[in-house]
């Protein structure tokens, strides 16, 4: 029977999501999480018999300390897994109800969506984003909302992972969903993510920052960390339409009142903070000249 390799992580939570994309990118097959009751979260990632598993440790040793997230340091273990195993982690992660209109589920479930909804189906391949994760969710909430109301807008999806939040946006009505990742693989991923829910036509997907997009859009979506929402909100505000949304997402609940009060003295109104278990993100629009909303 065909062997796999595995490296478990156990690690503060506020620097879990960071880490688990970064096993992605280095190859994981797929990446669970379980939280523990001493408030850490334990990261299981599976590889290829083939892999290098001590340079994957090594890389997720250096980019933790990177992180410099408080309290005991992270502790990597590696093993080996039987084939089985893997699929029994498959049957562990199924079909998520994200929004109130969005499922998402992996290729290998059958799922009916919600009445009036979209059933989303992701690859959990090398790219952020199933569906599973609380920062996921508060994204594709607010583009179920918005999308309702707005139908036929135009999406931006900056940094968009697996592409879940871009496709699940042209499934509920956007015209076209621009997606970006500086990843090559997110990239990638995202292409064959489209291709899988045949919306290739309405999705247009390029390797690159926010600085390489043309024009405005309606809603922009970033889905990431404090520091990289805090760098770009100059540049998103440049490429978002005046009367607009920003959603953002991927902070801590103890994070997003400062972010909140960052992006207000750049020109935008939070319009709605939401939460999800230690996870917040909020609803952003421009300000006009006279500092009210658009």
């Amino acid at each position: 029977m065909r062997e796999m390799k595995s490296l478990d992580a156990e690690l503060p939570s506020a620097i879990a999501a960071h880490v688990s994309d970064l096993l992605l990118g280095l190859g994981a097959g797929a990446v669970s999480e379980e939280k523990k009751r001493d408030g850490r979260v334990l990261l299981r990632a599976y590889f290829h018999e083939e892999t290098d598993i001590g340079e994957v440790t090594a890389a997720a040793v250096e980019f933790s300390a990177f992180l410099e997230a408080p309290g005991p340091p992270p502790i990597f273990t590696s093993s080996r897994v039987k084939s089985e195993d893997w699929e029994n982690w498959k049957s562990f992660l199924g079909p998520v109800r994200a929004s109130r209109r969005v499922t998402v589920k992996p290729p290998w479930k059958k799922c009916e969506s919600a009445p009036g909804g979209v059933a989303v189906e992701i690859n959990p391949a090398r790219a952020f984003g199933t569906g599973h994760h609380e920062t996921t969710r508060i994204c594709l909430e607010y583009l179920d909302d918005i999308l309702e109301r707005f139908k036929g807008c135009s999406v931006l999806d900056l940094g968009c992972g697996s592409g879940v939040l871009a496709i699940s946006a042209v499934r509920l009505g956007a015209g076209v969903a621009f997606c970006a990742d500086t990843d090559f693989t997110a990239a990638v991923e995202t292409f064959s993510n489209s291709a899988r829910n045949s919306v290739n036509d309405r999705t247009k997907i390029w390797c690159g920052s926010i600085q390489s997009a043309r024009g405005k859009f309606d809603v922009i979506v970033c889905n990431t960390s404090k520091s990289t929402l805090v760098s770009l909100r100059d540049s998103i505000m440049d490429r978002l339409s005046r009367r607009g949304f920003l959603i953002v997402s991927g902070v801590l609940e103890s994070e997003i009142g400062e972010l909140a009060d960052i992006y207000e003295s750049s020109g935008y109104d939070v319009v709605d903070r939401r939460t999800e278990g230690e996870w917040a993100g909020a609803l952003l629009r421009p300000k006009s000249k006279d500092g009210k909303r658009t």
